[in-house]
């Protein structure tokens, strides 16, 4: 089956592959450089005021993204050592037995009852 005009093949295939890490921006060369006025150099403080402002903001969200992903990373750890656990517990019956009594508990194995 080909791709269509319509199709998303060609969107799945790029967004699979690896992201490449952004380079650090390069400063916009002119071809006639500004005078070394006060007002130039104000102008420029502000520039770098701005993109400062703008940097502190990603970090910010950064920070935040990677708190969350930190999160998930702990709650996908406690999922796969229950489900190990649980796993475990198949493979060992013994283990879900109840000490002493020598029988299976009843969580695992409810109660069953037959009419004649």
């Amino acid at each position: 089956m080909g791709a269509t005009p319509f199709s998303l093949d060609p969107i799945c295939s790029v967004m699979s592959l690896p992201r490449v890490p952004r380079s650090r921006p390069r400063p916009k060369l002119r071809s006639i450089p500004r005078r070394k006025t006060e007002s130039a150099l104000y102008a420029e403080m502000q520039q770098l005021t701005v993109e400062k402002q703008r940097l502190n903001q990603e970090l910010e969200f950064i920070q935040e993204r990677q708190g969350q992903i930190q999160a998930r990373l702990r709650e996908i750890e406690q999922a796969l050592q229950r489900f190990q656990q649980e796993a475990e517990s198949f493979r060992d019956p013994a283990a879900a037995r109840e000490p002493g009594t020598g029988r299976f508990s009843s969580s695992r194995f409810p109660p069953m009852t037959f009419e004649y």
